[in-house]
């Protein structure tokens, strides 16, 4: 039985496959948490059979991590040479005929960035030392992914942006979407730790996804109370780590029911970044919005615990 391995618009998967059959390389773009990185794995694999070929971007990435590197001791001994050309994963990409990716390209350094223009539009990487270039073999592309709120870190230059066909991956537009989503993913990543099935877990599943979408939202699910919002970013993916890591408490130190003491300490992690601010944000949701809801006195009572 195949089953879907991302959850949402289908629509977008099918702008981001035509992207990358146009020979055009494509940026996912999004909030953290929307699956980004998920989606790039699998589109690589799908496409060209390989998802590693990877430049993790960071404000330390070097050029060499997007172009070539050296073997100096082969430099030394022996110049300027092919072998002693370390080659990047776009390169290896590049010959290979086969889809590199970039992870967070906005964290990426402007300088090192601008090093991918002539990859992208000419399908081409000069190497002067050796007075060469590599001419990219039919297949290669490129799949980059980068944060929504990283703008303003190192922004992609309007000549970059251009050479990528940007698709926007959202948050879940539905509560029932989110749950189906983090219910979906828990069952697989226990099932891979050997963790039992927890019955009548899905409760506590609706329970963490509501808390999330109120305080990310800024308001409550009826409407009528608006919230503060926390620093984090309550995505879908810490959803799924907090049930995740509930389960395991449930089946380790628990009787193997999933109950709100288990996601207490979970949601308490990620709400609260920073200890000051975000603090003051999840006591007033307790008070204000938890206390009074029915039917929740018992995860009132267990996040009360964790937050003294």
């Amino acid at each position: 039985m195949i089953t879907p391995k991302y959850v949402g618009p289908r629509r977008l998967v099918e702008v981001a496959v035509t992207t990358l059959a146009t020979d055009r390389a494509l940026l996912l773009l999004g909030v953290p948490g929307t699956a980004k990185t998920w989606v790039s794995e699998h589109l690589a694999a799908a496409v060209s059979g390989d998802s590693t070929l990877l430049v993790q971007g960071t404000a330390g990435t070097p050029e060499e991590a997007v172009r070539y590197g050296w073997n100096y001791a082969q430099l030394l001994a022996h110049g300027p040479s092919r072998d002693a050309l370390v080659p990047s994963p776009l390169m290896r990409a590049m010959s290979d005929g086969t889809t590199a990716r970039i992870e967070e390209l906005t964290r990426i350094p402007a300088d090192v960035q601008d090093s991918l223009i002539t990859i992208l539009s000419e399908k081409t990487l000069p190497v002067p030392e050796l007075g060469q270039e590599v001419q990219a073999v039919r297949g290669f592309n490129v799949i980059a992914t980068a944060n929504d709120r990283d703008r303003g870190v190192n922004e992609l230059s309007s000549a970059l942006r251009r050479r990528f066909n940007t698709v926007v991956l959202p948050l879940p537009a539905t509560p029932d979407a989110e749950v189906d989503i983090v219910s979906r993913r828990v069952e697989q990543i226990g099932r891979s730790l050997d963790l039992p099935a927890a019955p009548d877990g899905m409760a506590e599943i609706r329970r963490v996804v509501t808390v999330f979408r109120e305080l990310r939202d800024g308001v409550t699910a009826d409407g009528r109370t608006k919230l503060k919002s926390p620093s984090g970013t309550l995505s879908t993916a810490e959803a799924i780590s907090v049930v995740t890591n509930g389960l395991a408490l449930a089946a380790h130190f628990g009787d193997g029911m999933l109950r709100p003491g288990d996601v207490a300490a979970g949601i308490l992690g990620a709400v609260v970044r920073d200890p000051a601010a975000d603090r003051v944000v999840w006591q007033e949701y307790l008070e204000t919005v938890v206390r009074e809801r029915d039917g929740w006195k018992d995860f009132y009572r267990a996040c009360r615990e964790v937050s003294a």
